[in-house]
């Protein structure tokens, strides 16, 4: 608005706008309490988050959260807050407990008031049995008229009201926290000093000017408001909001000395007697409460216990405000003394992060590191993945999970051990990362796959989206870096990812990398695939870990890009604290069809076989090919279609490198056309396939669980079936109806491979079935 205001010349009332900013930031910040908590947190480099809009905070990830709301924890004992509710309650088992308390009792109508005056002499103080901060709290009450009144102003807050003996001496808050006396404060009911000029609403309005003074509890100090116990005690004193105080004089405006009712405080832990200290670590005990706050009457805390002592109230929940700024005398470090309680030394709040991001490989990657790391016992490791969110072994989410909202689940889960999160250029575009640090995270490449989608313009524009997860590695965490992927590689010498130091892995599916060279030759740790094996410079030695073709997922050895996403997954998990037998024995036992469903599954189908992969791009496409050079013999078909927010730059390379590979494409439709016309992406692919290499035959048949279907009906022995899905659920539907079972390599063959335009006719139908509900 007040840009606008500015270009054409409107109003904008800038102040009222300025007030308005402030309210909302009263009414939605945090509290002093809370916030004295988060800020000792953050010294401890503890990773929080707020929940709701209130003072509900989680602390940690995982095993390691825990939650606080104010001064009260989640080990807070509801019996324990429930007890101390009830005062009566309260007085009543510290005085089993040999705690001097008040004399008193509780009564529910004016009738009783003759009981009191029969039972205990005055003075008295009168509140309500289950209220809270200082409300409806009357004090120095004498006569029947004044117990009368105050029973009616404590009934507004509670139907039964404790009446007590009013105890002579100084007014006290001391905090226990875990058992241990921390601080304690002398608390002053607020007053104002006259001038003999100004009445004393006019002193209250000059106090409140004080910047520490805000509304509720939100503030530092709390301001200072008049209402019927104000005007009670005024009243007790001769005075009303309209009475000039002399020079000098000092009018006290409530009987109590909470800080909530405008009341200030003085700093006097260093002066506690260790009797007091005592007596309030044990009034915690007796109650149960972890984080408590004891109100006390003596004549000075500093003198032994005797008969002036007595405890007034147990809370939970403590206000910390009055140990945190004092109005007097030094501020205490509460904040840091619940933040002990809550990880003392050996417990942490943070749990094994890893994560993963790149164009291609990562939802394997994830699930190979993930196999490795729940080889303990009762060990849950939580995973974020293109194909849904997964708890241990249960999947609680399906879909493609890999943006923060998804992070958070698995994070927020404390039941969670060890976290390896996919991260996609999409969900850090939109909210960035949900964790602060990562242990350890792997780029597995970077090419030009997403470029013209959200205002991404080149392959710089990749790299500086994908580099914040190299960039969020911890102090001395590691970061894995494919040496094959040019991209990637630059990363290791990335400002914005050394300037904090970290250990740089570096892994090659090619021992003459030179990257990988010179790396050692530095100090460096690498991994590389040398004559069948995998490999590594590690802990200073060189070493040879598993053959490749001992893998079931890698298909014998022959998907390199397999090979690829094992060797990153090895490297990862031996800084997440396995051993190279336990990731050795992982991998051998991760199978692709079972482990790694939709991502490079083979198939023996009838006569022939299918190859499942959610390949997209042209590197994706480019990696079946590499692998098919090895299988000898084999006639190939591809179902494929390409994601149409693509740029026609690189939906042409990609058809083209199909049309390079296969001996024939019948191209699709996705379920979703991503702003294309259905047919569009279909007929554009067959355009430039046909351009690129007339002798393949090119089918056209836009519904892909049909296209599958007829490929598959239409098999013959020695071809291959590639299929390149969208969507993996319906399309499994589609291949189960012919029995496949899984393989995990391809034996070289002499060719027997029938001509398809002797076998087999394409027919598309007129309307296809699909299932909407299974695509959605």
């Amino acid at each position: 608005e007040l840009i606008n205001s500015i270009l054409y010349g409107t109003y904008v009332d800038l102040d009222a706008k300025i007030v308005s900013i402030k309210r909302t930031i009263a009414r939605t910040k945090l509290g002093p309490s809370t916030e004295a908590i988060i800020n000792a947190a953050n010294k401890k480099n503890i990773p929080w988050r707020r929940i709701g809009s209130d003072s509900l905070i989680q602390m940690g990830y995982g095993k390691g959260i825990r939650k606080i709301q104010a001064a009260v924890s989640d080990a807070t004992s509801l019996i324990s807050k429930e007890l101390v509710q009830d005062k009566n309650l309260t007085k009543q088992l510290l005085e089993s407990a040999a705690i001097p308390v008040p004399e008193g009792m509780v009564i529910d109508s004016l009738e009783q008031i003759d009981e009191v005056l029969n039972s205990f002499s005055g003075p008295y103080a009168l509140k309500p049995l289950d209220g809270h901060h200082g409300n409806g709290v009357c004090l120095n009450l004498n006569t029947k008229e004044d117990l009368i009144a105050a029973f009616k102003i404590a009934s507004e807050f509670s139907s039964d009201v404790l009446v007590e003996e009013m105890c002579e001496g100084k007014d006290y808050r001391a905090l226990v926290i875990n058992g241990k006396f921390i601080a304690a404060a002398e608390r002053k009911p607020p007053m104002v000093i006259g001038n003999g000029e100004s009445t004393i609403q006019e002193l209250i309005d000059v106090v409140n000017t004080d910047p520490r003074r805000g509304e509720g509890h939100g503030s530092v100090l709390t301001r200072i408001e008049a209402d019927d116990v104000m005007l009670e005690c005024l009243k007790k004193r001769g005075l009303t909001l309209e009475s000039i105080p002399d020079y000098g004089q000092e009018v006290i405006l409530r009987s109590n000395a909470n800080l909530s009712s405008g009341g200030t405080s003085k700093d006097v832990t260093e002066q506690v007697h260790p009797e007091v200290r005592f007596a309030c670590e044990r009034i915690a005990r007796i109650v149960g409460l972890d984080i408590c706050g004891v109100d006390i009457i003596h004549s000075n805390l500093s003198e032994p216990l005797n008969g002036n002592f007595k405890v007034i109230e147990v809370n939970a929940g403590p206000g910390l405000r009055m140990h945190l700024s004092p109005t007097e005398g030094n501020p205490q470090p509460v904040g840091e003394a619940i933040i002990d309680m809550l990880y003392p030394p050996g417990v942490s709040a943070r749990i094994p992060i890893a994560s993963v991001t790149g164009t291609n490989g990562k939802t394997t990657t994830i699930r190979l590191l993930g196999k490795i790391l729940s080889h303990k016992p009762n060990y849950m490791v939580g995973m974020t993945t293109t194909d849904g969110i997964w708890l241990g072994s249960q999947k609680v989410r399906s879909g493609d999970t890999t943006g923060p909202d998804s992070t958070r689940v698995v994070l927020s889960d404390p039941g969670v051990d060890a976290a390896v999160l996919e991260v996609a250029r999409g969900g850090m575009l939109r909210a960035g990362l949900a964790y602060d640090w990562s242990d350890v995270s792997i780029i597995t490449n970077i090419k030009p796959d997403h470029i013209g989608q959200d205002g991404i313009e080149d392959i710089e524009d990749l790299v500086w989206i994908k580099g914040l997860v190299a960039e969020r590695v911890r102090e001395n965490g590691t970061l894995i870096l494919n040496a094959d992927d040019e991209q990637a590689l630059k990363l290791k010498d990335n400002p914005r990812v050394t300037k904090i130091p970290k250990k740089i892995v570096l892994y090659s599916t090619k021992s003459d990398n030179p990257a990988i060279t010179n790396h050692i030759a530095a100090g460096g740790e690498a991994f590389w695939y040398e004559d069948g094996w995998m490999c590594a410079h590690h802990n200073e030695q060189s070493m040879r870990f598993v053959r490749a073709e001992d893998l079931p997922f890698t298909l014998g050895g022959k998907a390199e890009f397999q090979v690829s996403n094992g060797i990153a997954a090895l490297a990862a998990s031996l800084h997440m604290g396995a051993t190279a037998q336990q990731a050795v024995e992982a991998l051998k036992t991760f199978h692709g069809s079972f482990d790694n469903p939709g991502r490079a599954n083979l198939y023996k189908l009838r006569e022939g076989h299918l190859f499942l992969d959610y390949g997209h791009n042209t590197d994706a496409i480019a990696a079946f090919g590499e692998m098919l050079k090895q299988w000898n013999g084999y006639h190939t078909t591809a179902v494929l279609g390409l994601p149409g927010d693509r740029t026609d730059q690189i939906l042409e390379e990609a058809a083209k490198k199909a049309a390079e590979i296969f001996d024939r494409i019948i191209l699709r439709d996705d379920i979703d056309t991503r702003g294309r016309q259905p047919g569009a992406m279909p007929a554009m692919m067959e355009k430039i396939i046909k351009a690129h290499r007339p002798d393949v035959e090119v089918v056209i048949m836009e519904n892909e669980m049909v296209a599958v279907e007829q490929a598959l009906q239409a098999v013959q022995r020695n071809e291959i079936v590639a299929v390149f899905y969208d969507y993996l659920d319906p399309i499994m539907k589609v291949v189960r109806q012919f029995d496949p079972v899984a393989v995990q390599n391809l034996e070289t063959i002499e060719l027997h491979y029938v001509p398809a335009e002797q076998t087999r006719t394409w027919t598309m139908p007129s309307e296809p079935e699909v299932n909407s509900e299974t695509v959605a």
